[in-house]
């Protein structure tokens, strides 16, 4: 009777250590399944990594120089946009000398890029070395890069079509570079190009 005791007993702790095992072993199941079920959700809800490329470097083109001399405070080569206009470069140039003749500058007018602007002194206007437009006294030229429509107009060969055209095409380029330039201007072939050829200048 004593024996089948221990037997039972025997059976009985074996019954249990097998329980404490299974169990040992489903936990550690469930805990590595939780782990790679949190390493699948990290995954997932990962932010993608964003890219971040620095900005190119933006050319101003339109930047041009002038200079800017005679009756000014500061003369001088000024950097300014492309479409200043020439009381704007006065003004750059610390304005004009009480002794200056601004009223024979054209200060509404549009500047050209490598111009040069010229403010003459007012004994000059009254010695007739210059005239009331700030040209030198006897230079009847025209400026093509600066000249208006009607001005254009009283150039030989030059009617309103083809003065039209001439602003356009300065307009089109930044200006003319040499007067040769006119001949690439329909309508101006040599004929015209000759007859007006010394009576043009770009600055």
């Amino acid at each position: 009777m004593k024996n089948k005791k221990v037997k039972y007993i025997c059976i009985l702790i074996f019954l249990i250590l097998c329980g404490l095992f299974y169990t040992t072993t489903d936990n550690d199941k469930n805990i590595q399944n939780l782990s790679v079920s949190d390493e699948s959700l990290a995954e997932q809800t990962k932010e993608p990594e964003i890219s971040i490329q620095p900005e190119p470097t933006k050319v101003d083109k339109s930047d041009i120089y002038v200079y800017v001399c005679g009756a000014v405070v500061n003369p001088g080569v000024y950097q300014v946009k492309e479409d200043a206009r020439v009381y704007q470069l006065i003004q750059m140039a610390g304005g004009i000398l009480p002794e200056g003749a601004g009223n024979c500058v054209n200060q509404a007018a549009t500047v050209m890029d490598g111009e040069q602007l010229y403010v003459p002194f007012q004994a000059e206007v009254e010695m007739g070395v210059m005239d009331s437009e700030g040209k030198e006294s006897g230079e009847s030229s025209v400026n093509i890069n600066t000249a208006g429509l009607e001005e254009l107009m009283t150039l030989p060969g030059i009617g309103e079509s083809k003065a039209q055209a001439i602003i356009q095409y300065r307009e089109e380029h930044g200006g003319f570079q040499s007067i040769e330039e006119l001949t690439n201007i329909a309508g101006i072939k040599n004929g015209v190009y000759e007859k007006i050829k010394e009576l043009v200048r770009i600055r």
